[in-house]
């Protein structure tokens, strides 16, 4: 599809008392950082959307400015304090200037943290849905509440801009088909409007590159088909979460960091089996998810198979989940062994599968000897305390 941008900057910024287009946040490889405007071009760039127009108003000259440097062509509203409306007619008039888009992404340069897999999962259903007049516009949701940037089609385009009544942009969709999606993002719904706003973005911004036990749910229920892959997924995150508890409070009785968050262990947990059913599963869930820009929960569903942890590395996410993964028969609490007692029993006439089947439960029982020196209990009465106390959630 021919999709294109329109990022709208055009605002007074009065509640911040700074241009919102122009603060810094931490969006860059590392923590780096961009200017919010620099991050959504990144953020459209990355996905393959090269035609970003950017409308100005008030503060133009330096959002302009910032434009130039990106090299993104600026569109200016001449009449900025008739409202963000006013914006997006703007940015529509020039955009059918050079001939209507398959569709547009509109998008408030004050919600800047909207991750890539909001954006592909609005544009991959567009492209799997009708077309013509039937295409409706598409909005992001996140528990139930509608978020930015809306992908609009084309075909629409005329009619929102020739709209002269009252409500603004969901006005002009008045009698347009329009359909909400259901995203696992629930940063489609952080704006900055004022100084307070954000400095919680700026922290939420530390963490885009993995997702809440909230967002993985959605997630995990949009790529695995199978309930029983859903309920199993459930458990291990539930598991992997008390784990991580444990390991957090031991670190600090101790008086050191805690360095490990229950809630990246739950949602990495949720994740870890994404693709299963695929070959090597593992692999190819840590792609999936890489691809959608979360390197965090890739790692975590790479090697939660197997892997070996030096003895001068620290226990992280990754551990727990791996280890959390051996304790879960499905939803149910499983010793150790049994896992690997069932493969060698599967593999029993193959004696080089046996020796590799062994050497897993070796590691398996390295971490969990770790593990328990570490927390002071046996992760096993700890796995199964976890799940004896988690409802576990309907799969559909």
């Amino acid at each position: 599809m021919n999709i294109s941008a329109i990022i709208l900057a055009a605002g007074q910024s009065a509640r911040m008392g700074r241009v919102k287009a122009l603060l810094p946040l931490p969006l860059l490889p590392g923590g780096g950082e961009c200017s919010a405007l620099a991050g959504l071009a990144a953020l459209y760039h990355g996905l393959g959307v090269a035609d970003i127009l950017v409308v100005t108003g008030f503060h133009a000259d330096e959002v302009e400015e910032e434009c130039a440097r990106l090299d993104l062509t600026a569109i200016r509203n001449p009449r900025p304090e008739d409202g963000m409306f006013s914006s997006v007619r703007a940015g529509l008039a020039a955009l059918l200037e050079r001939g209507a888009p398959d569709a547009v992404f509109v998008h408030p340069v004050d919600v800047p943290l909207a991750r890539p897999l909001a954006l592909k999962t609005l544009m991959e259903t567009a492209a799997a849905g009708p077309g013509g007049k039937a295409a409706p516009v598409l909005v992001p949701l996140f528990a139930g509440r509608e978020g930015h940037p809306p992908l609009i089609p084309g075909v629409h385009l005329r009619r929102i801009l020739a709209w002269g009544g009252e409500g603004g942009l969901r006005g002009a969709q008045a009698g347009l088909p329009r359909r909400v999606v259901s995203v696992a993002d629930a940063l489609i719904l952080e704006d900055m409007d004022r100084p307070e706003d954000y400095a919680r973005l700026r922290g939420l911004a530390a963490r885009r590159d993995a997702l809440s036990s909230e967002e993985a749910w959605v997630l995990l229920r949009q790529h695995a088909a199978a309930d029983k892959i859903v309920r199993h997924s459930d458990a291990v995150g539930a598991v992997a979460r008390r784990f991580a508890e444990a390991l957090a409070a031991a670190r600090e009785a101790a008086g050191a960091p805690a360095a490990c968050d229950p809630e990246l262990a739950q949602a990495g947990g949720l994740l870890h089996d994404i693709k299963r059913g695929a070959p090597h599963h593992d692999r190819a869930g840590g792609d999936l998810l890489e691809a959608l820009a979360l390197p965090v929960p890739a790692d975590i569903a790479r090697g939660h198979l197997d892997l070996d942890l030096p003895d001068e590395a620290p226990i992280t996410e990754r551990e727990l989940v791996y280890l959390a993964d051996k304790y879960c028969a499905g939803a149910d609490f499983a010793p150790l062994e049994r896992r690997y007692e069932e493969r060698m029993t599967q593999y029993a006439a193959d004696a080089e599968a046996l020796v590799a089947i062994a050497g897993r439960l070796g590691r398996a029982r390295q971490l969990e000897a770790r593990l328990a020196r570490e927390i002071g209990h046996a992760p096993a009465d700890l796995a199964r305390e976890a799940l004896a106390g988690h409802p576990g959630r309907r799969p559909a």
